[in-house]
């Protein structure tokens, strides 16, 4: 029998949903913040996705029915009918890249800095103009110089005095059409998407502590299709960049070279791959069922692990540490924490720490949540529960309630345009409440 919709009341909690429309799968979270603080899941749901190539919809058809796949199976554990999400971005369109920005002050060695002035340094970065089809998303205070000391890099110039500020940002930019994807995706789901969030910012809220943010780290989410890299500073996100690989390209890589299927090399590379070599047992040959063929196939785990350890070292963990060095707080990194479905590749941590020269530790998406289902303590749902766990923090800037089953309301087809900007909106939104106050860049 199937379980009867319920209608909260208004003494109950409020109720948010994530929704992670990923390259491999789409995974919908809901929950809810208890009086402790603490996030409670009471629904979750995972569907195949196959309308998304890295991080990119290509499919709009394939991925609305893995969304409702998704959420109905959500729906039904939680007992309440979902109608408003916060769903997550990220793919090879982000891109990120630095400006300086020079002011000079009239009353410098009489009036000290005031947050307004160095608010106006980042609002002026927001209107310069970008590529065609690019969209700001937002702009990320990075380091500071005052006046002519080149050499000394100020966390926070409110306060100091000083004739000049050279500021250098960060900007992030998006590719427009392929927001309005996402949101085209959503609503003809039947939802409404409350907000935008960019994704290894949403993993960082479930797999970073404070003190590893204060100290130094830098977050990998590796996906399926791409790998997201936030890094954060004196407790605050000064980096990020997305990587246009991820576990897929090793899956295609094994499917490639020992000519079988990719849901055979999937699951190769799950139950007998290793990212390092000299793991494996080089005497142990694993058998490969062929298709209408006699005599099975056998290739030894030796040979598979110098295919994955390959494609992990060169396409990802490079990728990787090179960004970090390109970024400039390379020095500032004091660790390294893995996550998303990628981050369980055997010994892929033990292969990072050799890398990057930090420790390493798997981002186990679990920080702030009470108790999770055992099937959710898994790095592929990093993701996803960031975006529950966003959703809970900022449920209340919102006008429409998250419980009721009035059906969201859709944007016509005269309206496109208006959707998307509506959504592009509420990301810079979600940058400017989130980036205040960034600290320093180190060369």
């Amino acid at each position: 029998m199937a379980k009867k919709k319920t209608t909260l009341t208004e003494e109950m909690p409020t109720i948010v949903v994530g929704l992670d429309i990923g390259t491999t799968k789409i995974a919908t979270i809901i929950g809810f913040e208890s009086s402790d603080g603490k996030i409670e899941v009471i629904g979750y749901g995972k569907a195949e996705s196959t309308g998304v190539q890295h991080g990119l919809i290509f499919n709009l058809n394939k991925t609305i029915e893995g969304i409702n796949q998704s959420v109905n199976l959500a729906s039904n554990r939680a007992g309440y009918d979902v109608h408003e999400v916060f769903v997550g971005v990220a793919g090879r369109h982000i891109n990120s890249s630095e400006y300086r920005h020079v002011m000079l002050r009239k009353k410098g060695k009489e009036e000290v800095i005031r947050q307004e002035e160095i608010n106006k340094m980042t609002d002026d970065l927001r209107v310069i103009s970008v590529g065609i089809g690019e969209q700001i998303i937002d702009v990320i205070p990075q380091k500071f110089f005052i006046d002519n000391n080149m050499d000394r890099e100020v966390i926070d110039p409110v306060g100091e005095l000083g004739e000049r500020i050279v500021g250098f940002f960060q900007l992030i930019t998006g590719n427009e059409a392929e927001i309005k994807k996402i949101v085209k995706c959503v609503e003809d789901s039947n939802l409404k998407p409350a907000d935008i969030i960019l994704e290894p910012l949403a993993s960082s809220l479930v797999c970073l502590t404070q003190e590893e943010k204060k100290q130094g780290v830098v977050l990998v989410d590796i996906g399926g299709g791409t790998s997201d890299i936030a890094i954060y500073v004196d407790g605050n996100p000064v980096f990020t960049k997305v990587i246009p690989f991820g576990g897929n390209v090793i899956t295609k890589d094994i499917a490639s070279v020992c000519q079988i299927t990719e849901e055979l090399a999937e699951k190769l590379k799950i139950h007998h791959g290793t990212c390092v070599v000299e793991k494996c047992n080089q005497n142990n040959f694993i058998t490969i069922p062929q298709y209408q063929q006699a005599t099975p196939k056998q290739i030894s785990e030796h040979y598979l692990a110098k295919i994955i350890y390959s494609r992990v070292q060169a396409d990802i963990l490079e990728n990787v540490k090179r960004a970090i060095e390109e970024s400039g707080y390379s020095r500032k990194v004091m660790n390294v924490v893995l996550t998303g479905g990628g981050a369980t590749l055997r010994h892929i941590k033990e292969l990072a720490q050799f890398t990057f020269q930090k420790p390493t530790r798997i981002g186990i998406p679990e920080i702030g949540f009470s108790s999770l289902p055992p099937e959710l303590k898994h790095p592929m749902y990093a993701t996803s529960l960031g975006l529950l766990k966003y959703g809970t923090m900022n449920s209340g800037i919102f006008e429409s309630p998250k419980t009721t089953l009035k059906k969201p309301e859709i944007s016509t087809p005269n309206e496109p345009e208006d959707s998307g900007k509506n959504i592009v909106d509420k990301i810079k939104s979600f940058f400017s409440n989130l980036l205040d106050n960034i600290s320093e860049k180190t060369e």
